[in-house]
C-alpha cells in the first residue's frame, strides 16, 4: 500500500467517524467509493440461515435491476450471496464456481442491466451475522484496480456503522502514551520509528500499542488505528 493510498484511507476513516448517523454514513461511503470509479454497491447484514432476516442497510444499483431482482425473488438464488457462508476474504464473482441454470441466468440478465462484473465482500461477526459489501460495475478492469481500495473501506464503513447502532457505553480513555504511540501509528511509523521520536524501548511502545488495542476491541494495529480516529480518540 502507498503512503498515498494510506493516507487517503485514514482520511476517509476521520471523514466516517466523523458521521452522525447511518444516513450520513453512507452518503460519505458513497462519495469515497465514487472518488474511485463509477461502481454499483449494496451494504447488508444477513443472518445464519442467509435467507431471511437479512438488513438493506444501503443499496446502490441500477433501479430497474433492483425492481427485475426483488420482482424475481433473486435474493433465494444469488450466488454472490449464498458464498459468504463458507467465505472469509473478498471475493470476484468470476470465482464463484459452478452454478445451476437459474444462477447463470441471474449473472446473465444482471449484465444486461449493465452489472457485468462484481466482487462481494464478507465480514462474519461474533454474533453470527455476516456483514457484506457488494460491488458491481461495467468495467472489469476498473473495478480490479479499485478492488483493494473498496475492500479497505467497506471494513472501515463497518466499524463506524457499529458504533452508530451499539447500545451508548463508556467512552474509551486511552493514556497519554498510548494515544502518542496510536497517533504516530497512524503516521506510518514503526515501533522502532516510534520509540526514537518518544525517548522510550521499541518494546515499550509495543506495550502501550496491545493495551490500547485491548481497549478499543481491536486485534490488529491498523484496525485500532481505524478504531480510535473514528472515536475521535486520535488525530492522524
Amino acid at each position: 500500500m502507498t503512503a498515498a493510498v494510506s493516507h487517503a484511507l485514514l482520511t476517509i476513516a476521520a471523514d466516517f467517524g466523523a458521521a452522525s448517523d447511518v444516513d450520513q454514513l453512507c452518503a460519505r461511503f458513497s462519495a469515497a467509493v465514487a472518488s474511485v470509479g463509477n461502481f454499483h454497491f449494496a451494504l447488508g447484514r444477513f443472518g445464519p440461515n442467509m435467507l431471511r432476516g437479512e438488513e438493506v442497510i444501503f443499496v446502490h444499483y441500477p433501479e430497474a435491476w433492483q425492481r427485475h431482482y426483488h420482482a424475481n425473488d433473486y435474493i433465494k438464488i444469488d450466488p454472490t450471496i449464498n458464498a459468504i457462508s463458507h467465505r472469509d476474504i473478498p471475493y470476484s464473482w468470476a470465482e464463484l464456481g459452478s452454478l445451476d441454470a437459474a444462477q447463470r441466468r441471474l449473472l446473465d440478465e444482471a449484465r444486461a442491466f449493465g452489472v457485468v462484473a462484481g466482487f462481494t465482500v464478507p465480514i462474519h461477526m461474533t454474533d453470527g451475522t455476516t456483514f457484506v459489501a457488494s460491488f458491481g460495475a461495467d468495467n472489469v478492469d476498473a473495478l480490479n484496480r479499485a478492488r483493494p481500495f473498496l475492500s479497505m473501506i467497506s471494513a472501515q464503513f463497518l466499524e463506524r456503522y457499529k458504533a452508530l447502532a451499539a447500545t451508548p457505553k463508556s467512552p474509551i480513555r486511552l493514556t497519554p502514551r498510548e494515544r502518542d504511540c496510536m497517533t504516530w501509528t497512524a503516521r506510518g511509523k514503526s515501533a522502532w520509528e516510534i520509540g526514537i521520536l518518544l525517548g522510550i524501548s521499541e518494546n515499550t511502545v509495543n506495550f502501550h500499542v496491545k493495551n490500547a488495542c485491548a481497549k478499543l476491541g481491536s486485534n490488529g494495529r491498523m484496525l485500532a488505528v481505524v478504531s480510535a480516529i473514528m472515536l475521535g480518540v486520535i488525530s492522524p
